[in-house]
């Protein structure tokens, strides 16, 4: 079973449970059907599978011809943006389907069986009749773009707008499957309410005039939170808001609803995105691959002999497999899975376990190849190289400030810890979890210093996973590679999908007005730098919960951003004060999704660990405080290597 399909079967918050007792009073019990759905599915996910191994061959393959003959391909950024657009709207229609979006479900799992029932179908028209709205969008740029020639591949324009169409058709096909297991009246009824819904919006628009201002961000932001509550998936919350935002406001223009399709493929294509797939692939690589394995006997060698010495190997794994996998949640299952028996062992409550893991979550939010600091590097001007160096020394700062409270809690509470090893041990563990620690060496070596992008160093880090899975460990087949590929398809189409939303999003509320809003917000407030940075953090922590992590990022960045730099802050230090504060709103309760899958990992009920959890909470935000106003623990490292003045 995958790392991923584990990590959603473990949430105490499952999807799936509704889906389950919706085929119980299906409309439709016709096998057809299924089979039907499967085969699209399976189609589906191998199709992922090749496209990811395509950008993969592209990429390592220009590569080599530049080390090797000092040449590229001019036509190589065009392709793979090509199927970076495919594997985005591909893979998002199939992760609906496989239920891997992420949403906040928490309120909805409250309900009654019924009532769940008809929240789900509500959910599932608005996706539906969104999909509609896209196809009709995007066939008039389809046209437009027909005869217009790229420059490199000499191809029309409109392939790369071909992705988008068949993904919101596939997206159209599965989510009238899952109609098609809800009874007739559940579905009947869902569809009037939306209607009902809608005809509201249209007359009370239509009759009040445009929704600008505050009345427009209002509405938005009333929106997004009732889309939240019901458990749609924030990657279709955020671009169903600024669709519905568009045309009240009218703020692009009668016509800005068309520009729909063309701000979500372009919030895609750019070539740095490419690395998100790969550093998913890698990490999803090595975890299948048992190299955390290797990875925590090392650890245990170095700190296991400390006062609660398996926590304090819980800390430092996180922080070092932080370095390896790029993503956060990845993070969590590999390393929580990995150490859950041991810490059981030793006699450490589930509680205590799952409020560690999240705290170490937290402090690993901007430790390189994260995919927040990627995705900051994407929407702004700021070096991708120079963000993974400024994060190293912030996230070591928390790592230092939650061994120390570990070390005096556990003299309190007398908590275990295992013998000193010997430096023979020491140095056997250290050899066989070298090709582990050499992942994030490599990334920060190849990228920080100049050598290669951060998408060619991504691409080098899924070959030298394979090898060292295959090979070295010899822990996956080829067949095991095949699913992984798939997966790993998966899981970016999904991430991917919700950045295109999220771009959306954000320019939307750009060209309303929002920025300007805020500033004269802050100017009322006192206008200083310091209320700004206080501000941010309140608004990253809320929407780190609510957003569920980077589409926080998503909305803030470009909106925030501008306005830091007209304040004179540097924005390497506040690219590392926004990361912290969405990850500690993203692991903290009520909201955050990284909470309840610490606890489903850690098997204890969230209501047990969330007291365990505020002591840890409030050590990390005093680390942030410090972040946020002694610039120099995050300027420290890119001005040591001269990479900032």
């Amino acid at each position: 079973m995958s790392l991923w399909q584990r990590l959603w079967e473990e949430r105490l918050v499952e999807k799936s449970i509704i889906k389950s007792l919706a085929e119980k009073e299906s409309m439709i019990s016709a096998p057809g059907f299924d089979k039907c759905a499967s085969i699209v599915k399976n189609g589906s996910d191998y199709f992922l599978a090749i496209i990811l191994l395509g950008e993969l061959i592209v990429l390592f393959g220009n590569i080599w011809l530049r080390v090797l003959f000092d040449a590229s391909v001019s036509w190589i950024e065009e392709l793979a943006s090509l199927l970076l657009v495919t594997l985005t709207f591909i893979g998002g229609a199939v992760a609906y389907n496989d239920d891997v979006h992420l949403s906040v479900r928490f309120i909805v799992d409250k309900l009654s069986k019924k009532t769940k029932f008809y929240v789900d179908a509500v959910g599932i028209w608005i996706i539906a009749i969104m999909s509609v709205v896209c196809i009709y969008l995007v066939i008039p740029v389809i046209i437009m773009n027909w005869k217009l020639q790229t420059i490199a591949l000499d191809i029309s324009k409109a392939w790369f707008f071909m992705p988008f169409l068949v993904g919101m058709i596939l997206m159209l096909y599965f989510a009238f499957i899952r109609l098609m297991k809800h009874n007739l009246n559940t579905v009947c009824i869902s569809l009037c309410i939306v209607a009902t819904i809608f005809l509201l919006w249209f007359f009370a628009q239509n009759i009040t005039g445009p929704w600008q201002g505050v009345r427009g961000y209002l509405f938005a932001g009333v929106l997004l939170v009732i889309a939240i509550v019901i458990g749609l998936p924030i990657g279709f919350g955020l671009p169903i808001v600024a669709a519905l935002y568009l045309v009240s406001s009218k703020s692009a223009g009668v016509n800005g609803i068309y520009t729909m399709p063309l701000s979500m493929t372009n919030g895609v294509s750019g070539f740095i995105m490419l690395a998100i797939p790969f550093f998913i692939l890698a990490g999803d690589l090595m975890s299948e691959g048992g190299l955390t394995k290797p990875l925590t006997n090392w650890v245990v060698s170095l700190v296991g002999h400390l006062r609660g010495g398996m926590l304090q190997v819980l800390v430092v794994c996180m922080f070092i497999f932080s370095g390896i996998s790029g993503s956060k949640v990845a993070d969590v299952a590999a390393v929580g899975t990995t150490m859950r028996g041991m810490l059981k062992k030793q006699g450490y409550e589930p509680s205590e376990t799952s409020a560690v893991l999240a705290a170490s979550a937290i402090m690993g939010e901007t430790i390189p190849p994260s995919l927040p600091l990627l995705v900051v590097g994407s929407l702004s001007t700021v070096s991708v190289g120079v963000l993974f160096l400024a994060g190293m020394i912030p996230a070591a700062f928390m790592a230092l400030c939650l061994m120390i409270y570990i070390l005096i809690k556990g003299k309190v509470n007398k908590w275990p810890k295992l013998e000193n090893a010997s430096w023979t041990d020491k140095l056997k563990t250290f050899v066989f979890a070298l090709p582990v620690l050499a992942v994030p060496l490599m990334l920060v070596v190849g990228i920080t210093g100049g050598i290669a992008t951060p998408t060619e160093v991504s691409s080098f880090a899924v070959v030298y996973a394979v090898i060292v899975a295959l090979v070295f460990y010899k822990s996956v087949g080829l067949l095991d590679m095949v699913k992984i590929f798939s997966r790993s398809g998966v899981v970016a189409g999904m991430i991917l999908f919700t950045i295109s939303g999220g771009s959306l999003f954000s320019w939307t509320m750009t060209i309303s007005g929002l920025p300007r809003l805020i500033i004269e917000f802050i100017n009322y407030l006192g206008g200083s730098p310091t209320v700004f940075m206080i501000f941010s953090l309140v608004v990253l922590i809320i929407l780190g919960g609510v957003l569920e992590g980077l589409p926080a990022l998503l909305v803030t960045v470009p909106l925030m951003f501008p306005i830091a730099h007209q304040y004179g802050i540097n924005l390497i230090h506040y690219a590392m004060v926004l990361i912290v504060a969405m990850g500690m709103g993203c692991f903290i309760p009520p909201f955050g999704i990284g909470f309840y899958v610490c606890c489903a990992i850690g098997e204890c009920e969230s209501d047990k660990v969330a007291p365990t959890l505020i002591p840890y909470v409030l050590i990390l935000f005093v680390g942030l405080i410090f972040i946020t106003f002694v610039p120099i623990i995050s300027l420290m490292l890119p001005k040591f290597f001269h990479l900032i003045h």
